[in-house]
């Protein structure tokens, strides 16, 4: 349970499965008004059900696919529906393919900003007004580790988690005085079906079973063992709280000790 969300209306992306799912699930069982957002329908229905079977009781869904310029906007719209005007953004959703530097294209770029960049600018640009006027918000982003220390063979995410990470500073300088904290999340490897398809491409690359990938990606990290998704929520609902008011413009790594910087 996180303390200080009661009552609040939040917006999760990408929240029918892993980290999202975990995300939504926790706030909506800790009294947040939950919409929950899928590119599928029928998998933002299943969430919804789930939810409520685990205790959250207002809770409810929408499809978008946020490479749609206009799906932010459908989003809030619904929210507001739903809800009432979004106090809590988690910006969350699909990552790009797996790729080495030397063999992305602009359009592959291009693609990428158009999946986990220009979405969060969009959100914000929707939401913050509201947030600012009412003198209490929390945007937090779901990046990767990645945006602290790259990772071989994820250069479209490499780049384009750490433009989100730089984007979010900006505007949390420009937001706190109003109450609204602005933050992102760096999860290390996660037990989600996402990494389960990297762990794939890496396997057939290197000629590896995919238990093998996700053993050594396990003994990187001191705590010898992939992260679970409600872990990293934790700290997602953590810092949508009121108890975290105090904290923004921060990259927080969950990681389970993975990034070897001292700050």
């Amino acid at each position: 349970m996180i303390p200080g969300v009661d009552g609040r209306v939040a917006i999760v992306g990408g929240s029918s499965s892993g980290l999202g799912y975990a995300v939504a699930e926790l706030l909506a069982v800790s009294g947040a008004r939950v919409m929950v957002v899928s590119r599928s329908e029928e998998r933002a229905a299943q969430a919804v059900d789930r939810i409520r079977a685990a205790g959250g009781g207002s809770v409810e869904g929408c499809a978008a696919d946020f490479t749609d310029g206009g799906a932010p906007a459908a989003v809030v719209s619904a929210a507001r529906d739903a809800f009432g005007v979004p106090e809590i953004v988690v910006a969350n959703g699909g990552g790009p393919p797996g790729m080495p530097a030397t063999t992305a294209t602009a359009a592959d770029l291009t693609a990428a900003c158009e999946l986990l960049l220009l979405p969060v600018q969009r959100f914000a640009e929707l939401t913050l007004p509201d947030m600012r006027s009412a003198g209490w918000g929390r945007i937090v982003a779901i990046t990767s580790i990645a945006a602290r220390e790259p990772l071989q063979g994820l250069v479209l995410s490499n780049a384009l988690r750490a433009a989100v990470t730089g984007d979010l500073k900006s505007v949390s300088d420009e937001v706190a005085a109003d109450g609204v904290t602005v933050n992102t999340v760096c999860p290390g490897f996660t037990a989600t079906d996402r990494l389960g398809v990297l762990a794939a491409n890496v396997a057939e690359r290197d000629g590896v079973t995919t238990d093998e990938v996700f053993a050594g990606w396990a003994e990187t990290a001191p705590v010898g063992r992939l992260l679970r998704p409600d872990e990293v929520a934790s700290a997602v609902g953590f810092l949508c709280s009121e108890a975290a008011s105090g904290i923004t413009g921060v990259a927080l790594p969950v990681d389970g000790g993975l990034g070897r910087s001292l700050v």
